[in-house]
């Protein structure tokens, strides 16, 4: 009797061992898809952050670090209303290139981070921010990361409309005054922009005096 009851429980689990195996071989594959990232793999990768010109119309007057700090990893050394270099991950100076039209921006900036970009704001299409180490494959030395400021002073493709534009500022904590003016149009197939900007800011007043720029 003994013998015919181990006998009966082996038959058992050997059957539930054998059905356990056949249910995993008819187990579908599910493949998980995402429409949000049509791109490769290495795109998909790259940190890259775009400004389009609809976020930058009301910073155009800022400098170009306070333009792009709201960004994550990104902040800006501001040295007054005019200059402020971006901050990229905590890396400045050489380590984070500033591009204009994925040319490299060569001022005085280079050498002195209290020194204005040499890049006008106004009339820009995009501001791409490019982070960390994916910065080497646009330009060499950026191992912080790159801003590309892209405009139309040469048009990729044809205006499809007029497009003019008109700016004023005061700033009153330096009697600052800013005026720009843009302008786009295609005239029979021959695409024509003019762009121009004038600011005028004085010394930050505060209750002991003005501070004064020293040469």
């Amino acid at each position: 009797m003994r013998t015919h009851i181990n006998l009966y429980m082996v038959v058992f689990i050997t059957t539930v061992i054998s059905t356990g195996l056949t249910a995993q071989d008819s187990i579908e594959e599910i493949t998980v898809t995402s429409s949000y990232v049509t791109h490769s793999d290495d795109q998909a990768n790259d940190p890259i952050h775009i400004l389009t010109e609809e976020e930058l119309e009301t910073n155009s007057t800022q400098s170009l670090g306070e333009t792009i700090d709201s960004l994550l990893g990104v902040s800006s050394a501001d040295y007054g209303a005019a200059v402020g270099q971006p901050i990229i991950r905590g890396m400045s100076g050489t380590r984070v290139k500033v591009l204009n039209n994925g040319l490299v921006v060569r001022d005085m900036s280079g050498i002195g981070i209290d020194h204005v970009n040499e890049v006008d704001l106004n009339a820009v299409r995009q501001i791409e921010v490019i982070r960390g180490p994916s910065s080497l494959m646009y330009s060499n030395g950026a191992i912080g990361g790159i801003v590309n400021v892209v405009d139309d002073t040469i048009a990729r493709e044809d205006f499809a409309d007029r497009d003019l534009r008109i700016g004023l500022e005061a700033q009153n904590a330096n009697d600052g005054k800013i005026g720009e003016f843009s302008y786009k149009e295609n005239l029979g197939g021959l695409n024509l922009s003019y762009a121009f900007k004038d600011s005028s800011l004085e010394n930050y007043d505060i209750p002991k005096g003005a501070v004064i720029h020293s040469e």
